[in-house]
């Protein structure tokens, strides 16, 4: 026999072996790559395109004639008996949302103005509501602000946080006017030149006059935070972490200072010749304390 048919005899005794050894691997039954040897005849056996299937349903497929071994005792099935179907239906619980809290309201939602709306002191600067989630309120020949126009949930026995940073100016960037009991005032930060902390007004006095009066320096491009408390007993103010106001409301007189001011009622916040912005306003009423 010539040198290159013993080779093409070995060659195909190879590929025969390795087609056996290929089919077997996937299927667990006799065949050649993809074609499964056929009795079907019943005399003489052929190949067919073997069924697609993957390894794990080959090995897994019962014999003809045989029932499916049944289900472990115990395992949980659906109406149909099937427990890859219960195994599904098991999705582990979704953790419930915290409740919200019935004394806070957001008043400010970083999207829109809402219930706030722009105060018309003439000469005022534009207001907007920016995408970052603040309201800015630019220059104005006196003052810019914005005004709640909503019903307030509380007269006393509330607080108020939010954080404001001033821009650009040299004089207060957040006057905050809140409603104590019947009356009203204002929180002033950074005014008369840019350091006077205090409230406007108690007992006719304004925050450079009274005792609440504070200095204090204010960076531009800080955030600050800012915290006014009011209770049947006391008015309190914070800045960060620093209490500015503690003052006791018996026997004294809280008022706003004549004005443009007033326009700011029954809660605003504005500047004085200021780039300011304001975010994350957030009112809370507190129990009643005896």
């Amino acid at each position: 026999m010539p040198v290159f048919l013993k080779r093409l005899f070995l060659l195909l005794i190879l590929l025969l072996v390795a087609g056996a050894g290929v089919h077997y691997s996937l299927y667990q039954k006799p065949g050649l790559f993809l074609w499964s040897v056929d009795y079907a005849n019943g005399k003489f056996p052929g190949l067919v395109r073997t069924a697609e299937q993957t390894t794990a349903a080959a090995v897994t497929a019962a014999p003809d004639g045989e029932k499916p071994a049944p289900a472990p005792a115990g395992a949980p099935k659906d109406d149909s008996g099937s427990t890859a179907a219960a195994a599904a239906k098991e999705v582990p619980p979704v953790p419930e949302t915290p409740p919200k809290d019935p004394n806070e309201h957001v008043l400010f939602d970083g999207k829109t103005l809402g219930k706030w709306e722009s105060i018309a002191f003439g000469g005022e600067g534009s207001v907007e509501v920016i995408p970052e989630g603040m309201i800015e309120v630019d220059f104005g020949a006196i003052m810019t602000g914005v005004k709640w126009t909503g019903e307030l949930p509380a007269k006393s026995n509330y607080e108020i946080n939010l954080d404001a940073r001033k821009l650009d100016g040299n004089d207060f960037f957040c006057a905050l006017t809140f409603p104590v009991k019947e009356s009203h005032a204002t929180f002033l930060c950074g005014g008369w030149g840019g350091g006077v902390v205090g409230i406007s007004s108690v007992d006719d006095l304004d925050a450079s006059e009274n005792e609440t009066m504070n200095v204090a320096g204010f960076e531009k491009e800080r955030w600050y935070h800012i915290r006014v408390k009011v209770t049947d007993a006391k008015l309190e103010a914070w800045i960060d972490d620093k209490q500015m106001v503690d003052l006791e409301l018996k026997d004294r007189k809280i008022s706003l200072r004549p004005g443009d001011i007033e326009l700011c009622v029954p809660l605003g916040l504005a500047s004085f010749q200021t780039r300011a912005q304001y975010k994350n306003i957030v009112w809370r009423n507190l129990p009643v304390t005896p």
